[in-house]
C-alpha cells in the first residue's frame, strides 16, 4: 500500500526505512524527535524524543541504549548538537562525527580515533552497517576508506565540487557498493577504492541513497522532483516517476491535507531491499513502492 501524511509544517529532517518483524518508517521532524509508521499501512506506531546528553555524562549509556526503534531496529543515524552518530545493524559499533570533523569509532565500549589525514573538509560520510566499512568524501574528491578502525587509504574519485555541487555518499552492507556523487555524476567504487563505473546524469541530483543490499540506487532531481532508480550493479537507470505523481497516487491518511507545489523536489529519500521507497517534500511524508514507478526500457544488444 502506498500512503502519505502531512506530518509537520516544517521540512522533514530525515527518513529511515527500518527492517524488522514490523518494518517501520522513521520520520525525523526534529533533530531529536522521530515519528514511527508501519510501512505497510501508515499506522502511527509511536513518537520518540531522543534527548542527547554529553558523552562524558553518567547518562550516556542510557541515552545510547535508547537509540532503538519500536520494532527493535537500531537507528542508523542520529544527529545531536555536538555530533552525528552512525550505528551498525547489531548496535555493537558506533561511529561518531564531531562538529569539527573529528571521527571516533566505538566498538563494544572501546573507542578509537580515526585519522583522515586530509587538509580538505569532509563533505560526506557513510558507514556500512554490516561489516563496519567507513567511507568519507572530501572537498578534493578523495574517498577515504577504513575497515572499522584500520585505514585502507585515500582514493581520487576525480569529482570536482563547486559552489553549486551537492556531495553525496551511500554505502551498501558489506561495502558491496560505495556510491559517491557531486550532483552531476555518479561513481560506483568498491572497498579497495577501485572505480567500477562512472555515470554522468543530465539533471542535478539533490538526494542519493541506496538499498542496504546495494541492488537499488535512488536519486531525486533537484529541479523537476523526479525520483529515479538505478541498478546498483552497473548504474543503469531502471525506473523513474515524478514525486508529485507518486504523492497523488498514495492513500491520504488525513481527511484534510494539501499537496506540495508541483515539481517540488524531495528533501529526503530512502529505499530498502524490498523496493519500498520513502520520501518527503516539505512536511509531507510518502511511502510507496518500486512497482509504482515507470519502468524504463533496458538497452539491448544489436542482432
Amino acid at each position: 500500500m502506498a500512503w502519505r501524511v502531512h506530518l509537520t509544517n516544517n521540512a522533514i529532517q530525515g527518513l529511515d526505512l527500518l527492517p524488522g518483524k514490523t518494518p517501520l518508517l522513521a520520520a525525523w521532524t526534529q533533530r531529536d524527535r522521530a515519528t514511527y509508521f508501519d510501512v505497510e499501512n501508515g499506522a502511527v506506531i509511536g513518537e520518540h524524543q531522543h534527548k542527547a546528553v554529553s558523552r562524558q555524562s553518567d547518562k550516556w549509556t542510557e541515552f545510547s541504549a535508547s537509540l532503538v526503534a519500536p520494532n527493535g531496529a537500531y537507528l542508523p543515524l542520529v544527529r545531536t548538537a555536538a555530533m552525528t552518530i552512525y550505528t551498525s545493524d547489531d548496535g555493537r559499533l558506533r561511529l561518531f562525527r564531531q562538529a569539527d570533523d573529528e571521527l571516533a569509532l566505538e566498538m563494544e565500549g572501546k573507542e578509537v580515533k580515526l585519522e583522515i589525514n586530509s587538509k580538505s573538509a569532509l563533505l560526506a560520510l557513510g558507514l556500512d552497517r554490516f561489516m563496519g566499512v567507513i567511507a568519507g568524501l572530501d572537498a578534493r574528491g578523495k574517498l577515504h576508506l577504513f575497515q572499522q578502525h584500520i585505514r585502507v587509504g585515500a582514493f581520487d574519485m576525480k569529482l570536482s565540487f563547486d559552489d553549486d555541487a551537492q556531495p553525496s555518499l551511500a554505502i551498501a552492507n558489506g561495502g558491496v557498493g560505495i556510491f559517491v556523487s557531486n550532483g552531476r555524476e555518479i561513481v560506483l567504487t568498491d572497498t579497495s577504492g577501485r572505480v567500477k563505473k562512472r555515470q554522468a546524469v543530465h539533471y542535478f541530483i539533490r538526494r542519493l541513497t541506496c538499498s542496504p543490499n546495494g541492488k537499488l540506487l535512488a536519486t531525486s532531481d533537484a529541479e523537476t522532483g523526479v525520483i529515479r532508480i538505478y541498478s546498483g550493479d552497473d548504474l543503469l537507470p531502471t525506473h523513474q516517476r515524478h514525486a508529485i505523481d507518486l504523492l497523488q497516487d498514495a492513500a491520504q491518511l488525513q481527511l484534510l491535507a494539501e499537496l506540495p507545489p508541483f515539481n517540488a523536489a524531495p528533501g529526503t529519500l530512502a529505499v530498502d531491499d524490498r523496493g519500498n521507497i520513502a520520501f518527503s517534500i516539505s512536511g509531507v511524508v510518502c511511502s510507496t513502492e518500486l512497482k509504482r514507478l515507470d519502468a524504463l526500457p533496458r538497452p539491448q544488444p544489436l542482432l
